[in-house]
């Protein structure tokens, strides 16, 4: 049994690090809710014949996977169980009773502790179960008769076993489920677990707690997984024409000409002023979107050259003026946290056109919006800072 166990681990071990770690999905692996059946055999350990004491078992779950390692569950199992009498005296025999088990337990999923990403689901995984719960048992079989053995001595096989009004005892777990993934929303898997209950559990008397050994194959229906957000486009600036280079023509000679006489000076009556109309004042405006990833405030290297075009356009405007508004997706974090992020967001960009662009800081108004305005309908590509430059009359 152990070496089968050792087999099973490492099976799942090697495949899951063989995998790449590259995620091709459309939707997030973690976290995701399920629902699950199992059905399989169990047996309780005493001094009897142990072929004789394996029951059938059935069983249902509803949990979640929380993350990539860690997962809880509720679980209920139970249908009927058989114990025996004794050992050495001729009518002790098998005894059919009913229990039912009720379990809170956690899952481990070892495979991903030794993965360096566990962004996606493997072919195999392998989880560590341990829980705890109640278990109880009712409609015992009539009990054995008391009888002469051998040697004329009274047995009393009966007083082996005993009902209480409590009919309670505890459940502590511990095993190991193996699942394969066939599907984005099924698995298929065979758990294995050891338990231990109180030795009332199956009527008998005595100090020493009771072992059960339950082994089910099961299916488990996954729902719950989120929409991973596409990457953003990668956009390549096109390359900057190269400078002409004009030949300066060469000097022509100079010519110094002979003095002439001066001429006649008349004077002529002064000119009325000539009106020049001042020019018509026609304002401009540019207006370029950044976008951020998920709980990010970096400017990625798509974005940067949008804001390269924007400080150009600003360095070439001496009486322009900016806007800068951030803004966070309302469908993740909190109202705080998407403030905070909508926040440094614009504080990046504004540091950005200072510093690089040696743009004037008392000419830029910051805002920072949070998740109470949404510009776009589609919720991740809120993740943005939004500059407005506009040209304003010269004073």
């Amino acid at each position: 049994m152990k070496n089968k166990t050792l087999a099973l681990v490492l099976v799942a071990f090697f495949i899951s690090v063989a995998a790449s770690a590259q995620c091709r999905m459309d939707y997030k692996a973690y976290p995701y809710g399920f629902v699950g059946l199992q059905g399989g055999g169990q047996i309780t350990f005493t001094n009897y014949n142990l072929g004789k004491l394996i029951t059938p078992i059935g069983g249902v779950q509803f949990g979640g996977q929380f993350s990539p390692i860690i997962g809880a569950r509720i679980s209920a199992q139970g249908i009927n169980n058989r114990t025996a009498a004794g050992k050495s005296f001729k009518p002790a025999g098998e005894i059919d009773f009913k229990y039912f088990t009720g379990n809170i337990d956690l899952l481990v999923n070892v495979t991903n502790i030794f993965r360096k990403k566990a962004c996606c689901p493997r072919l195999l995984d392998l989880y560590l179960v341990a829980g705890a719960g109640l278990n109880y048992a009712w409609d015992m079989d009539p009990l054995p008769a008391d009888y002469l053995d051998a040697n004329n001595v009274t047995k009393h096989p009966s007083r082996a076993f005993e009902w209480t009004d409590d009919r309670f005892s505890h459940n502590f777990r511990l095993g190991l489920m193996l699942e394969a993934n066939v599907a984005k929303h099924w698995g298929v898997n065979l758990e294995v677990d050891m338990n231990n209950l109180n030795d009332r559990f199956n009527a008998k008397r005595g100090d020493s707690h009771d072992w059960q050994l339950t082994a089910m194959l099961g299916v488990r229906y996954k729902f719950g997984f989120k929409k991973r957000p596409a990457p953003a486009p990668v956009v390549v600036p096109e390359p900057e024409p190269e400078p002409v280079v004009v030949p300066e023509p060469e000097p022509k000679p100079v010519v110094i000409p002979e003095p002439e006489p001066e001429p006649v000076v008349v004077p002529q009556p002064k000119p009325e002023p000539v009106v020049v109309p001042e020019p018509v004042f026609v304002p401009e405006e540019n207006v370029v979107d950044l976008f951020f990833q998920l709980n990010k405030t970096e400017i990625t290297e798509a974005d940067a050259a949008r804001l390269r075009s924007m400080g150009q356009w600003l360095s070439a405007r001496e009486n322009a003026v900016v806007v800068v508004t951030g803004y966070a997706d309302k469908g993740t974090g909190n109202a705080t946290r998407n403030m905070m992020l909508s926040q440094k967001r614009a504080n990046t960009v504004v540091d950005r056109l200072v510093s690089e662009y040696g743009f004037p800081r008392d000419k830029i108004t910051v805002y920072a919006k949070g998740d109470t305005e949404q510009p776009y309908s589609e919720n991740d590509r809120n993740r943005l800072v939004r500059i407005q430059a506009r040209t304003v009359q010269p004073k």
